[in-house]
């Protein structure tokens, strides 16, 4: 079933609609399970409260330029009302709330959204009677909006623009749903900031294929968006020619993510479980295997760090929300997909977006017996997770089996402790699993063959400080 239109509520299932839709956190991060309170105290998500005139409505798109200047609108999922446009150029320590000139009588809403600068930003909308798409812009930071290819872009009414996305203040493509079945999505661009706009030749979709409605993926030149019926199309020329290729199993996919312009990754929703779906490209999209991964993946929303914003390693996020299938919570990848450790598994996300491995934001839902409630953006300095995680390697001390084949381990260390450590071991709720004093002048065996299998961490406590590794027991 395609995610078509907003977000609605079908008896426990919550699903997304025809975006992605970033997402919010209700509470404190725990620094990897919440171990540490040194760490805890950096790696936080902290809530970033928004004014709508609708406190409850969901921050429905979200595009960080940098790391101080981000730009959401959002949308309400009960009845309709119109979106609006918020801005932070702190960080989000203050949000400016904007008006939007959408046709109300039509109750339209916002499609798409792209910001290229602190000041100049696209959105595409649709209105709920099918009366054609339109394109906006704005150069004021939103306080004046001009539309922009009337008469050239989505002529038809019933023409339904997807998503919009600007590679540069000039470059920039609008992508819509096909106008009959087996036909070409309607695909416009542009080179002159949109004040022309050129239709975009597409190959031939399948029969009844539409977009997944997702964000597309973005790196550099190429482009990437995903459709219903498990089909990758993608673009290393700005939109100007595009290919095709196909997933190894016909599925709806959920979300794409790609770290540069080779090596990206497609996941898929488990709406009932958490044993969802994972597919990785080494070739720019032109062919994709399954991942058989380890570690708890989230199935709601996948985004990447590029190397360039991440210490010199790139990293994969991904996101989730208790659909009635227990998925909430945030975890990262640095091994393309291979291996995910936990960030938290508290808090329902639906997806991130990162102006870097410093300053990310994510928005969500609060989850009730009939709807989903908003609260504004939180942000998360996600670079603190991974430094964390890695002093582990740097402290000398390793975990050897892993993964645990049987559930057994052991620490061991180069050297004698000074001091002797505590180390605990938690499982991915953050619950105390086992606890030991350690010296480190000899290998400490960890038994956790009566633990169900999943992710472990374990911290060793010194006097300077804690240090982590993570633990698979099969």
């Amino acid at each position: 079933m395609a995610l078509v239109g907003h977000l609605y509520f079908d008896g426990a299932l919550l699903r997304a609609a025809r975006f992605i839709i970033p997402f919010f956190m209700k509470s404190v991060l725990l620094a990897l399970l919440g171990l540490g309170a040194s760490l805890a105290a950096e790696a936080q998500w902290v809530n970033q409260p928004i004014g709508f005139a609708n406190p409850t409505s969901l921050a429905m798109h979200l595009e960080p330029v940098d790391a101080n200047n981000v730009w959401v609108v959002n949308d309400n999922i009960n009845a309709y009302v119109a979106p609006q446009l918020a801005r932070t150029t702190d960080g989000g320590q203050t949000w400016t709330v904007r008006t939007l000139p959408l046709r109300t009588s039509q109750k339209e809403y916002v499609a798409g959204l792209s910001a290229v600068s602190p000041s100049l930003a696209w959105i595409t909308t649709v209105p709920s009677d099918s009366v054609g798409s339109r394109i906006l812009r704005t150069a004021d930071g939103g306080q004046t909006w001009t539309v922009q290819g009337r008469g050239t872009t989505f002529p038809s009414a019933d023409s339904y623009a997807s998503f919009i996305h600007f590679f540069s203040a000039l470059e920039g493509i609008v992508i819509g749903e096909p106008l009959s079945a087996g036909g070409s999505f309607e695909v416009y661009r542009t080179a002159d900031g949109g004040l022309t706009w050129l239709p975009v030749a597409l190959p031939a979709t399948l029969l009844n294929e539409n977009t997944s409605g997702l964000q597309p993926a973005v790196y550099g030149n190429s482009i990437w968006f995903l459709t219903d019926e498990g089909r990758v199309f993608r673009s290393t020329t700005r939109g100007q020619s595009w290919a095709v290729s196909a997933l190894p199993l016909r599925v709806e996919s959920t979300n794409i993510a790609f770290r540069d312009a080779q090596n990206g990754l497609v996941s898929v929703l488990d709406e009932n479980a958490t044993s969802h779906l994972l597919f990785r490209t080494t070739d720019g999209g032109q062919t994709w295997a399954q991942v058989p991964y380890i570690g708890p993946l989230h199935g709601l929303g996948l985004g990447a760090v590029p190397a360039a914003t991440a210490s010199g390693t790139a990293f994969y996020v991904s996101t989730g929300g208790d659909l009635g299938n227990g998925d909430q919570g945030s975890s990262y990848s640095e091994d393309n997909g291979q291996t995910w450790l936990p960030i938290e598994s508290l808090t329902n996300h639906f997806s991130a977006r990162f102006a870097g491995a410093a300053a990310g934001w994510s928005t969500g839902f609060v989850p009730t017996p009939t709807t989903l409630l908003g609260n504004g953006v939180n942000k998360l300095p996600l670079q603190t997770v991974i430094t964390a995680n890695r002093s582990a390697a740097r402290a000398g001390w390793q975990l050897a089996p892993n993964p645990a084949a049987d559930g057994r381990t052991a620490l061991q260390a180069p050297r004698a402790f000074d001091a002797a450590a505590q180390v605990r071991v938690r499982d991915v709720a953050g619950r105390l699993v086992q606890q030991h004093l350690w010296a480190g002048t000899a290998p400490l065996p960890l038994d956790l063959s009566a633990q169900p299998a999943g992710l472990y961490v374990v911290e060793v406590a010194g006097p300077a400080g804690s240090t982590y590794q993570k633990v698979q027991v099969r």
